[in-house]
């Protein structure tokens, strides 16, 4: 039944003309940043590092920036299946493909950090149109009742997806066999993970990227996929971090972090991620508090 929905909702979708699906999530813009309070303060906590010097008004400003591009992501998600290939590349600037192809050459698999900018879930798929096998780590998608049929969808496009409780062991067989292994590092990442500076504050950080690496020798790239307009796109792929070059994975990881850090520095209106990253910090607790005053406009 879910794959049936899914199916339903992604031909729903596809069958909008682009201006109007855009349309759409720009209007609904509004509708996510009023109702949706727990997903605005949130956000502005976390842009309390990110703009220290920034005023309230400012940062509620990039909180709807960030909104919207959350919910043109959704639209342009819920399109991916019914794209074509020709149609999808067509759509892509890349930037740093050179430094992939380098990477696996070195027949040990590659590991790819990235973050919550812009579409990260169409990058994947067009490392997939590129004749790559990827495996991703992603929790459950679209709540859980979806989560199976979007699952089934990424696999059918050569996206396999990872379940964090599974461990290293299917990540490690991936990169034995030469396949790409996607890490979304800005995510639900203060519960879990080792310590390192992220946006000036200490920061859990998920111990993935280093710990691969260092074990199999496989190269780290750190990349992006941005959205420039309505349908146009571009991914970033940074040179690769070679694991040998670092004198332990605090400082690998380190470095991973703060490639992170400029990306999303760079692209903060395109980020998307409405949970606290500094979970009970005295910012978050003094956010959450201002609800009560209302939301400025």
């Amino acid at each position: 039944m879910s794959r049936l929905v899914y199916g339903w909702l992604t031909a729903l979708v596809a069958s909008m003309p682009l201006w109007l699906g855009y349309a759409l999530a720009d209007l609904l813009t509004e509708v996510h940043f009023r109702f949706f309070p727990t997903r605005r303060h949130a956000a502005l906590s976390n842009l309390t590092a990110c703009m220290p010097r920034a005023s309230r008004r400012e940062r509620l400003q990039v909180v709807r920036h960030m909104m919207c591009s959350y919910n043109r992501m959704m639209f342009e998600f819920f399109r991916l299946p019914h794209l074509s290939r020709e149609g999808l590349l067509r759509s892509v600037q890349v930037v740093g493909r050179e430094h992939l192809e380098q990477a696996v050459s070195r027949e040990r698999g590659v590991i790819l950090a990235s973050t919550h900018i812009g579409n990260w879930e169409l990058g994947a798929v067009v490392l997939a149109h590129w004749g790559y096998t990827v495996h991703a780590v992603a929790g459950a998608q679209m709540g859980r009742w979806l989560a199976p049929a979007v699952r089934e969808t990424k696999s059918e496009l050569a996206i396999h997806t990872v379940s964090p409780e599974d461990g290293f062991r299917k990540l490690l067989r991936a990169l034995e066999h030469n396949d790409l292994v996607a890490l979304v590092v800005d995510g639900d990442i203060y519960n879990h993970g080792v310590p390192v500076e992220f946006f000036g504050r200490e920061t859990r950080f998920p111990a993935g990227p280093g710990v691969l690496a260092q074990r199999t020798g496989a190269l780290i790239i750190c990349g992006y996929c941005e959205r420039l307009g309505p349908g146009r796109f571009r991914i970033v792929m940074e040179p690769a971090l070679d694991p040998a070059r670092f004198p332990h994975t605090a400082a690998l990881n380190a470095e991973v972090a703060a490639t992170s850090e400029r990306h999303i520095r760079e692209h903060l209106d395109q980020w998307c991620i409405f949970r606290p990253m500094w979970e009970g910090s005295p910012t978050a607790q003094t956010e959450a508090a201002g609800a009560a005053r209302g939301v400025e406009a």
